[in-house]
């Protein structure tokens, strides 16, 4: 019957299954670039694969352009820059389609998650209000995250057209090896689809992560909220009662708190199981991003601060906040798990606990015992992601700056 179960949480998600996920609009959002098959249709394969063939060749053009044009700091650093952007997105999508299961399985245990408290946020009540703002925050998190990126399109794309209509730029990685002369056109239009597919692909997959994040710290957020809200009928009510309906009435009270409290630690035991699978499947992409965001600020920075070529100057300073907000939804998300978490354990010791049964209370420590265990989720395994882990890389990519710096001047 487990085996049952797990098999059907790891089997994909179809249409249906994505319209009724809290995660919908990020699911469908990496169906459209060709990423997360919803149904079982050959073109779309070919278009996964055309994608991941588009994303891979531009990586390819960028080094050899890198290569070419070694000795020329500027044109090195900017084809860098967009190899390194656009190999980190054809990397999370290998990593995406290798592991494509565990995506699945990580939707369904949300929307598991979410359903399992949503019977406690009923009509106007706290959790119910800290329910619909976790989804709003959300949707409003990817969307404007992604249509920032998409904007940098209407930057980087026609720029060469119009700076250098006379001399054959491309938006990215140049050819010195035949001066942009052969197949122009192609080239030109394989690197804005490229450029498209990886950067929304790239900024796609972060955005799933953050918004399961943001609901995962909603849900432990209601789960302060239930155990604050536990209290036993007080004695002064039971004033005027006899001895034995006084007794029965706080005994039946007791009674109920103890099962409200088993059932949040129940919950409390499921969402802690969640995030090792959210932590598992976030991991390797969380450590390729904050490479490549830590090398592409340092190429960026440097880029907008030394090119002569003020169109250059000009896409690398509006890229700039792109890496820098990549790694910022990251740590963001994960630093408000973290605290959300360890509320846990105030709001259980805040609870009406004093005049409640002793298993009731030996049943608290153990919650807030367990609560008080920092949940902290990491990069690779290796790297904790919160807010310090922020401004630690923003630090290392200009001390990289810097030592570039040093180098182009002497």
């Amino acid at each position: 019957m487990r085996t049952g179960q797990r098999d059907q949480t790891y089997s994909p998600l179809s249409w249906a299954d994505s319209g009724r996920s809290v995660l919908s609009l990020n699911i469908r959002h990496l169906w459209l670039f060709g990423l997360w098959p919803l149904h079982d249709f050959w073109p779309f394969y070919l278009y996964t694969a055309c994608g991941l063939l588009l994303g891979f060749w531009n990586v390819v053009e960028g080094a050899l352009a890198a290569y070419f044009s070694w000795g020329d700091m500027d044109d090195t650093t900017l084809a860098l820059l967009t190899a390194i952007t656009q190999g980190c997105g054809a990397l999370k999508m290998v990593v995406f389609l290798y592991t494509r299961r565990h995506f699945s399985a990580l939707v369904r245990r949300l929307d598991a998650l979410v359903s399992l408290q949503s019977e406690v946020c009923g009509g106007g009540s706290v959790p119910a209000a800290i329910l619909r703002a976790s989804r709003r925050r959300a949707k409003r998190t990817t969307l404007g995250t992604l249509l920032f990126m998409l904007s940098q399109c209407f930057v980087w794309y026609p720029i060469p057209l119009v700076a250098h209509a006379e001399e054959r730029r491309l938006p990215f990685a140049q050819h010195p090896w035949d001066g942009n002369r052969h197949h122009y056109a192609l080239s030109y239009f394989a690197q804005c689809a490229a450029g498209l597919l990886m950067t929304q692909i790239s900024f796609g997959v972060d955005c799933l992560f953050a918004s399961a994040m943001i609901l995962v710290a909603a849900q432990l957020q209601i789960l302060t909220v239930r155990l604050k809200e536990m209290a036993v009928v007080s004695r002064t009510l039971c004033k005027g009662k006899t001895a034995y309906f006084e007794e029965d009435l706080l005994t039946r009270s007791t009674d109920q708190m103890y099962n409200s409290l088993r059932i949040c630690i129940e919950d409390h035991q499921k969402i802690l199981r969640f995030v090792t699978h959210l932590q598992n499947t976030m991991s390797p992409m969380a450590i390729m991003q904050f490479g490549a965001s830590v090398l592409v600020i340092c190429f960026a920075l440097f880029q907008a601060t030394y090119s002569k070529d003020f169109s250059s100057a000009l896409k690398c300073t509006s890229f700039l906040p792109v890496p820098c907000t990549q790694v910022y939804l990251y740590c963001w998300a994960a630093n408000e798990v973290t605290i959300q978490a360890e509320a846990v354990s105030l709001a259980a010791y805040s609870s009406s606990w004093v005049e409640t049964s002793p298993r009731f209370k030996l049943s608290l420590r153990i919650l807030i015992s367990r609560a008080q265990k920092p949940l902290i989720l990491t990069a690779g395994h290796l790297y904790r992601i919160d807010k310090e882990a922020f401004l630690s890389l923003v630090n290392a990519s200009y001390s990289y700056y810097a030592l570039l710096s040093q180098t182009t001047n002497k």
